[in-house]
């Protein structure tokens, strides 16, 4: 696994659109003020075209631009460091036109949630480099900073190797009247597990299950070669939904283990579903899905659409330390190569 090089403050952090990007004023003022933000600390901000682009379906703009953009900023050596503005539905148009060549020759740190699970989770998956599932650029646009965006960063500097689980949570989305809002934390965190505490330890792979169920259905990504490379580390799973019912749900983690994704894992950690249907809740469905299992499996974790986000790494090797509803992941990048003794 190739560990992007660490961030330094004087560094050069590009933003682009994969799928939507921002177009209202509240968007645009929380944007400014992320900039301003990084900027007061030696950061400079590149921000590509799509950025500010955002039609009627919810598409930044073409595929074509989109990778063009994507591959300038993988190439420019000034640049670091690619965060998306946004999520959305259209990320996966990108694929048939990137050059995997040029990502593999300019491995960088990139991060994101929702749908751009569509480029990390492949990057990671097919092209053994690390990448970070958490916060969208715009979330550095906070009044106050919440302390998972800021730790976020320091795993980006390599200032920080482990993370604690939150207080509080959002249950939902919020309306923005200035743009500069915190999260909304208006319910407690507490992490769940049918098998008590647990302590387990493996490679990192996963992201927005939506998307999983999509690289499942259309055969555009595959992560048995990835399972294959590092199960004598182990591998841990973490999924979150945006929106599935319960049969969806169940028929992605079969295929999961049909295709021969879960070989080798040694615990699986599902985070806070944001819209769900089922007759059966979220955390019974997925329990009866993975029935029989041997390994431990997390529920309500920070990871994915109810803020705050924990950073989850794709592909570093992670310890996840449970007990008695709080969590502590801590990563190990000595084991792994550096981008710089890569290239």
């Amino acid at each position: 696994m190739i560990i992007p090089k660490f961030l330094s403050g004087n560094d050069e952090i590009g933003v682009f659109a994969p799928s939507a990007g921002i177009i209202e004023e509240t968007d645009h003022r929380r944007f400014e003020n992320a900039c301003r933000r990084l900027e007061s600390e030696g950061y400079s901000i590149r921000a590509s075209a799509s950025t500010f682009m955002c039609d009627d379906d919810g598409r930044s703009c073409p595929a074509d631009q989109r990778v063009a953009e994507f591959e300038e900023l993988l190439r420019d050596p000034r640049c670091h460091a690619i965060f998306a503005i946004s999520g959305g539905d259209y990320e996966c148009e990108m694929l048939p036109l990137i050059d995997w060549d040029v990502v593999e020759a300019n491995p960088k740190w990139m991060q994101g949630y929702s749908d751009n699970t569509v480029l990390l989770f492949k990057i990671t998956a097919e092209h053994d480099i690390a990448t970070v599932y958490s916060g969208n650029f715009n979330d550095f646009g906070m009044e106050p900073l919440h302390r998972s965006v800021r730790e976020g960063l320091e795993f980006l500097e390599g200032k920080r190797a482990s993370q604690e689980s939150f207080e509080m949570h959002s249950e939902g989305f919020s309306d923005r009247v200035t743009g500069l809002e915190p999260f909304t934390e208006d319910a407690p965190t507490i992490w769940g597990s049918d098998s008590g505490d647990a302590r387990f330890t493996g490679r990192l792979i996963g992201g927005c299950m939506d998307v999983i169920e999509w690289f499942l259905r259309k055969g555009t990504a595959d992560a048995k070669g990835f399972v294959d490379r590092y199960r004598n580390d182990g591998i841990v799973w973490y999924l979150e939904i945006y929106d599935m019912d319960e049969d969806m749900v169940r028929r992605t983690l079969d295929e999961m283990e049909e295709r021969g994704w879960l070989d080798g894992c040694t615990g699986m950690v599902f985070g806070r579903p944001l819209f769900y249907s089922g007759s059966k809740g979220y955390r019974d469905a997925v329990a009866e899905a993975l029935s029989g299992r041997d390994y431990p499996i997390l529920f309500d974790a920070d990871v994915g659409h109810k803020a705050p986000r924990m950073a989850f790494i794709n592909g570093a090797l992670a310890t996840f330390d449970f007990k008695e509803g709080r969590c502590t992941i801590s990563y190990d990048f000595s084991v792994d190569t550096k981008a710089s003794e890569a290239m």
